[in-house]
């Protein structure tokens, strides 16, 4: 297998990566076991919901392909978070941004989004030496 003869700089970031997948795919379960698919507690557009009920399954795919198939896993996972970060902070644009509190009360507010961003900035920056390393070392296989 691919993962076990990678650097373990390159395994932490996938394990890092994976447990982010999985804590999103937590957060889509409880709302599809809470609400249901297609909900109408989403109060967002049809495509806001298929996507957002999508990743109750991508997410959870990502993570697994990050250990079986790391270069599919890692692109997956990038492009999840990155399409997630953009629909989700135009979906809320005036209310994650056009409010005036003050940073901390934002955090406070919305976390989630703050965590978001938080692993899309590593994912972006982690994207490259960590595909260069799994490349390197699935050419060697």
């Amino acid at each position: 297998m691919l993962f076990t003869k990678l650097t373990s700089k390159s395994k932490a970031v996938l394990i890092i990566e994976a447990i982010a997948m999985l804590m999103g795919t937590s957060t889509h379960v409880a709302w599809a076991l809470e609400n249901g698919f297609m909900s109408k507690h989403y109060n967002a557009s049809t495509f806001s919901m298929v996507f957002w009920d999508s990743l109750t399954f991508l997410d959870p795919l990502a993570a697994i392909l990050l250990f079986v198939k790391p270069k599919i896993g890692l692109i997956l996972t990038f492009l999840i978070i990155t399409f997630d970060v953009i629909h989700n902070n135009t979906v809320y644009y005036e209310e994650l941004y056009e409010q005036t509190i003050s940073f901390g009360e934002w955090v406070q507010r919305y976390w989630m989004i703050a965590g978001q961003l938080i692993f899309a900035v590593f994912v972006m920056i982690a994207f490259r030496p960590t595909m260069r390393s799994v490349r390197i070392k699935s050419k060697l296989n």
